[in-house]
C-alpha cells in the first residue's frame, strides 16, 4: 500500500461512486477499480459493495478508511513539518562549547544567526571538553566548537583560528614588557584549571618544559574564575588568547611566552554521519568571520 492508494480509497469513500472520484482525482475509472480490488485482496476482505449504487461500504471498510483518514492526516502534518524545516521556518541548532568560549564569542554569533533565522530554536551545552565529546558521540550535538576531534575517521573538524596562550599576571606585580620568560615564575602561585581540563594539562605541560613544577595554591573549572583569582593578586594563570580578545574586563595584564609555541588550532566539529544542514553551514560561516573580524 502507499499514500496515492490510501487517498484513493478515502475519495471513493467520500464520493460513494467511482467515476465521480476518478474524476475528482483526475483519474481513470479502470484505475481506481483496480486500485480497489488490489487493496481487497491484500486485505482478504472486500471494502465495498461495488453492484450497488451507491456504493456500499463495509464493516471491515469503515474500519480501513477510519485508519486510511488517520495516515494521510499524520502524512498531512508531518509534510507541513519537513516543509517548515526545508523552508527554514523550524530550525534547532545544538551547539557544544567551553564555557568560556561560549561568553565570550557566541552573544554576537547568535544574535548575527538569528537575523536570518529569527524563529531558531538553539541550544546550548556549555561543558568540558571531554563531557562535550560525549554528549556528541551519543548523537545529541550538531556542532561542536573546540580543538580538533582525535577521531578523524567519524568527525570532521574544520580549522576556524589558531590561538596562543598566554599568561595573565596580576597588574600588582608591575612586569614589564609584552613578552616574558615562563622560567620567571618559578616561585610565583598560580592558578590553575583542573587537571582533566585540556588548558590545565596544557598549563602545567609549559611550565615543566620551562624546567619546574608550577607552585599551584589554587585550582578551579572555568577560565573565567580563575581569571577572577588573578584579578585579585592570588596568582598567575594561563588564558587563551580569544579569551583576552573577546573579554570586556582589562583588570589583569596579559603577556605572550617567549620561545614557547603555545599554540593550539580552534575548530568547528560535526558528525559525518549525520547531514551538515544549511542553517549548520551559515552559522559556521559567521562564527568564522567573527573571529578572524575580533
Amino acid at each position: 500500500m502507499n499514500i496515492n492508494q490510501l487517498k484513493y480509497i478515502v475519495t471513493i469513500a467520500d464520493e460513494l461512486n467511482i467515476s465521480k472520484a476518478a474524476e475528482k482525482l483526475y483519474v481513470s475509472q479502470p484505475s481506481l477499480s483496480q486500485c480497489i480490488a488490489s487493496v481487497e485482496k491484500d486485505l482478504g476482505t472486500k471494502l465495498f459493495e461495488r453492484n450497488r449504487t451507491p456504493l456500499k461500504i463495509t464493516y471491515a471498510g469503515e474500519m480501513y478508511i477510519n485508519w486510511a483518514r488517520g495516515v494521510l492526516n499524520s502524512y498531512d502534518d508531518i509534510h507541513k513539518v519537513i516543509t517548515d524545516i526545508s523552508e527554514q521556518k523550524n530550525i534547532k541548532l545544538v551547539i557544544g562549547i567551553s564555557p568560556y568560549r561560549s561568553t565570550c564569542i557566541l552573544p554576537k554569533v547568535i544574535k548575527q544567526f538569528k537575523q536570518k533565522y529569527p524563529e531558531s530554536y538553539i541550544v546550548v551545552e556549555e561543558h568540558p571538553t571531554t563531557m562535550l565529546h560525549s554528549i556528541m558521540d551519543e548523537g545529541k550535538m550538531d556542532l561542536l566548537i573546540d580543538t580538533p576531534h582525535p577521531n578523524t575517521i567519524d568527525y570532521t573538524s574544520i580549522p576556524l583560528i589558531k590561538e596562543n596562550i598566554l599568561i595573565d599576571v596580576p597588574k600588582s606585580w608591575n612586569i614589564k614588557g609584552e613578552e616574558v620568560n615562563l622560567s620567571e615564575f618559578v616561585e610565583k602561585p598560580f592558578v590553575m584549571l583542573a587537571h582533566e581540563q585540556l588548558l590545565g594539562r596544557i598549563s602545567r605541560d609549559l611550565c615543566i618544559k620551562n624546567g619546574f613544577e608550577p607552585k599551584i595554591l589554587l585550582e578551579c573549572h572555568t577560565v573565567e574564575t580563575a581569571h577572577a583569582f588573578v584579578a585579585q593578586g592570588l596568582g598567575a594563570s594561563f588564558v587563551p588568547e580569544l579569551f583576552v580578545k573577546h573579554w570586556d574586563k582589562k583588570d589583569t595584564n596579559y603577556y605572550r611566552i617567549k620561545n614557547c609555541q603555545a599554540v593550539r588550532e580552534f575548530c568547528v566539529i560535526y558528525d559525518n554521519k549525520k547531514y551538515l544542514s544549511e542553517p549548520a553551514k551559515y552559522f559556521i560561516k559567521i562564527l568564522n568571520d567573527f573571529l578572524h573580524q575580533g
